[in-house]
């Protein structure tokens, strides 16, 4: 087995239901059926000798949370599981990746595996259901992008690439984009394989997006270059250089919901908000690391950025690797709110129902705030290590988390007001 770890992140207004009609060449027909293969079933034997596994036990007994707030652990992966996703139409499956190079879609209800998604020898370090929930794509460091039919537990469709990095799924269409180490971007149709390159700057590409039109993608590269692209003809839109935008790598990226804005964020504690239409810096935040009684002898790294689900709520969060989370007012240009967890923030996820942003930790909690105050109402515990991943379901009653715990965890919250009074609840009987 491979140790690998994934790679480390160290305007006018659109009409909403402008959907993509991409060229009839690049359309998927959802009828096809015809490259349905047999999926095999297993989990690979783990052994380890008697010295190994005491100090593992050791270790885990003093990094254990002091409750576990989680309704269901998910226990098959046999090494950190990197990456998971949750199926946004019934919300029944989910979908983990792991270092143990396995992928596993699997019952949200029971825990149950559903079915293996076997063929993988590296860390699977990307994994997401379509938008209609009948397909799973999963890949690994190796460059194996596989796409599993949901109603057969059957491969539908795979390819090899260079250094992949990370994927998405097109917002309506069986599309598929993906990034490597190299910069190159690929975009298939599946299942015929048709592949359009989305030629890269000879620099990586940690992240991407497809824009809510579902007509163009951004993608953001390590020597700080963010570029928009056309989907229909490969070509691009708008390039926002290093001089007016990130003069590093840039390592996340979130799009606003009326289709208008791009927020990113990455090294040297850079935000910057960009215009889809024109390809113009609107804004840039610095994120301070440093607070009162220290100073700071290397810059912030944004890890994650999102904004606001509400497009009436002009706000956008950001969270370093140090630990901060900051609230910007872009539309007055204002810090409203810094908040310090005491541990590295690696993902974001704002509930679109509430004014709630769930914040992994790299101690093994999701803390809950609340983004028009800025408190931290409550904290989600069990994971006893790193959480690498957590996604949301779409009527926002629960989230999943990845963790180098080697599980994966679901948290039943059906309302921040019942996460927050669940713990709440714990808490006061504990003491």
């Amino acid at each position: 087995m491979k140790q690998d770890t994934p790679p480390a992140s160290p305007g006018q207004q659109e009409e909403e239901d402008d959907v993509v009609e991409l060229d009839e060449e690049f359309i998927v027909d959802e009828d096809e059926d015809d490259y349905e293969n047999d999926n095999g079933f297993g989990i690979s034997d783990i052994s380890m000798d008697d010295e190994d596994g005491q100090d593992e036990m050791s270790e885990a007994a003093s990094n254990a949370p002091k409750r576990d707030d989680s309704e269901l652990v998910f226990s098959k992966h046999t090494g950190s599981v990197f990456c998971c996703h949750l199926e946004q139409k019934m919300g029944c499956l989910a979908v983990t990746g792991g270092e143990d190079e396995k992928a596993y879609v699997w019952k949200t209800r029971t825990g149950e595996v559903e079915f293996e998604c076997t063929g993988h020898n590296d860390s699977v370090i990307g994994v997401e259901f379509n938008h209609d929930g009948s397909l799973v794509a999963t890949g690994d460091m190796g460059g194996l992008i596989q796409v599993w039919k949901i109603s057969s537990k059957s491969l539908l469709w795979s390819e090899n690439i260079s250094e992949f990095v990370w994927l998405k799924w097109h917002k309506s269409a069986n599309v598929l984009l993906a990034g490597t180490q190299a910069g190159e971007v690929y975009l298939w149709k599946v299942p015929t394989g048709e592949c359009k390159v989305l030629a890269g700057n000879k620099a990586n590409t940690d992240c991407g997006a497809f824009l809510h039109d579902g007509k163009r993608a951004v993608i953001c590269y390590a020597n700080g270059i963010i570029k928009i692209y056309d989907l229909k003809t490969s070509q691009v839109l708008h390039t926002i250089g290093s001089l007016e935008g990130h003069s590093g790598t840039v390592s996340c990226i979130d799009i606003h919901p009326d289709n208008n804005l791009i927020v990113t964020g990455g090294e040297f504690g850079q935000i910057v908000l960009t215009k889809t239409q024109t390809g113009k810096v609107a804004s840039k935040f610095e994120c301070d690391d440093t607070s009162s009684n220290e100073s700071s002898n290397h810059p912030a790294w944004v890890e994650a950025v999102c904004f606001s689900k509400d497009a009436n709520f002009p706000l956008v969060v950001a969270a370093t690797l140090s630990g901060n989370i900051f609230i910007w007012d872009y539309s007055k240009l204002a810090l409203r709110h810094k908040i310090s967890v005491g541990h590295g923030i690696s993902r974001l996820l704002w509930d679109p129902l509430s004014t709630t942003v769930y914040a992994a930790d790299l101690d093994g909690a999701i803390q809950i705030l609340n983004a028009r105050t800025g408190e931290v109402q409550a904290a989600l515990l069990g994971h006893s290590q790193n959480i690498l991943d957590i996604c949301l379901s779409s009527d926002s009653s629960m989230i999943i988390s990845a963790s180098d715990d080697k599980t994966a965890r679901l948290f039943a919250i059906n309302a921040p007001e019942r996460a927050a009074s669940k713990v709440g609840i714990q808490d006061s009987m504990e003491n």
